[in-house]
């Protein structure tokens, strides 16, 4: 049995939420969404799934569709924007470009409203 005092243990470390994990998961799910959807609209359109086409009839499964595209292309834009200048390394526009990036969303999703109608 080793000497209590020689045995050190590491600090139970918190795992911290932020805007970054936050847009890199919603990031990989929408993604994986756009994915599955591009997937199936191939085997829709070849005949191989007809059911998909009731599906995509639907406006919710539109409206997931759009969101998830949308939010795909703008913080896709939003990473482009901080790699290519300094805001990676201060970290001095995430939050900022986290909030332009959900407005943005939600101005393409009033603009898109007539679409469903």
């Amino acid at each position: 049995m080793p000497r209590k005092d020689l045995v050190t243990y590491p600090k139970k470390v918190s795992y911290k939420k932020h805007t970054g994990m936050t847009a890199w998961l919603l990031h990989r799910i929408s993604g994986v969404i756009l994915g599955l959807y591009l997937l199936l609209h191939i085997f829709g359109k070849a005949g191989y799934a007809d059911w998909f086409g009731a599906l995509t009839g639907n406006a919710i499964a539109r409206i997931i569709v759009l969101v998830a595209f949308v939010y795909h292309a703008f913080n896709g834009f939003r990473i482009v924007l901080i790699d290519f200048s300094n805001g990676a390394e201060t970290e001095v526009f995430s939050k900022q470009f986290m909030v332009v990036v959900l407005l943005t969303i939600v101005v393409t999703i009033i603009g898109a409203i007539p679409l469903f109608s």
